[in-house]
């Protein structure tokens, strides 16, 4: 800031504030499962990726925040099968909407361009997740611990302690999540 002295004993101060830098602070994996809401599985921004284990015919949704408000950016696949179909920015976050992901793999969307409020500009920012069908328990394998744990919530309504074993995200576990688990059996992502 500057000061100025105006000879009447008052001293004026100008303070320009710096903004808080622009950081991407999260990032989720969102599905709606039918009735019972939306729901989201975390991507962490370091060390190993989320595990996406819902699918809905190949198409994802990804959330991420911002520690500003966003003005803009763009996304893009740049490890992976899947492509952007899609994105908006609101507020804090930006939404990402992937088609034609397919199964067992690893996919990164870079974010760029991202620029904040404030005019700053995030630097490109890849984020990963594991695609695996099935992994109810996110441990990068699917076998008979995701079976059982399937199956022993069938007949439950998706809420927030269950909503990983509703791999169709229809809003309910139940034979058709324990049927698409056990034939998943043996599929998994290093």
């Amino acid at each position: 800031g500057t000061f100025t002295y105006d000879g009447a004993g008052d001293i004026d101060l100008n303070i320009t504030s710096v903004p808080p830098a622009l950081q991407l602070m999260s990032a989720v994996s969102r599905k709606t499962h039918g009735g019972a809401g939306t729901f989201d599985i975390p991507l962490p921004l370091s060390g190993q990726p989320g595990v996406e284990c819902r699918s809905t015919g190949g198409a994802h949704t990804l959330v991420f925040t911002f520690s500003n408000n966003v003005v803009s950016g763009s996304a893009s696949v740049t490890t992976g099968i899947g492509s952007v179909s899609g994105s908006a920015v609101s507020g804090n976050t930006m939404t990402v909407n992937l088609t034609g992901v397919t199964d067992v793999q690893l996919i990164t969307v870079t974010l760029s361009g991202v620029t904040d409020s404030f005019a700053q500009v995030l630097p490109d920012t890849p984020v990963s997740a594991k695609m695996l069908l099935g992994d109810t328990n996110g441990d990068r394998f699917v076998n008979s611990g995701d079976a059982l744990q399937t199956r022993n919530r069938s007949g439950q309504l998706t809420d927030i302690t269950n909503f990983r074993s509703d791999v169709n995200a229809d809003g309910l576990v139940n034979i058709g999540d324990s049927i698409i688990v056990r034939a998943r059996s043996g599929t998994f992502v290093p």
